[in-house]
């Protein structure tokens, strides 16, 4: 009875792994930085996205308007001026005029680096 829990537990760990970003036309749009459970100090921040044959990119933050990123070395890049707190960051990518492929919604949290500050 133990073998057959592990062997469950080794399926569902593969379906986990599995699950991929979201696509649309095939073009495959992934937020590379800031990374999922990553915590960011507040200032600059470049956004880092992978979009491989996209002709444009965006980025939006808590909902609001989307913001096109720059393209270079290979990637898209939007600066952002992390305020502290909790921002919720999505992104998207299109091949010419088609239709826009979103990512999945990232939380990322914003923390004051605690040691810089003095009281």
């Amino acid at each position: 009875m133990a073998k057959k829990i592990v062997a469950e537990k080794k399926i569902v760990a593969k379906k986990a792994v599995l699950k991929a970003p979201a696509r649309k036309n095939g073009l495959q749009v992934v937020i590379d930085y800031p990374r999922v459970h990553e915590i960011v100090l507040p200032g600059h921040y470049s956004i880092r996205l992978t979009a491989l044959g996209a002709g444009q990119a965006q980025v939006r933050f808590d909902g609001g308007e989307w913001v096109d990123c720059r393209e270079s070395l290979g990637h898209f890049w939007h600066d952002w001026t992390a305020q502290a707190g909790q921002a919720r960051i999505e992104s998207r990518a299109r091949i010419g005029k088609g239709r826009w492929s979103p990512t999945e919604e990232r939380e990322v949290v914003v923390k004051p680096n605690e040691a810089s500050f003095v009281g």
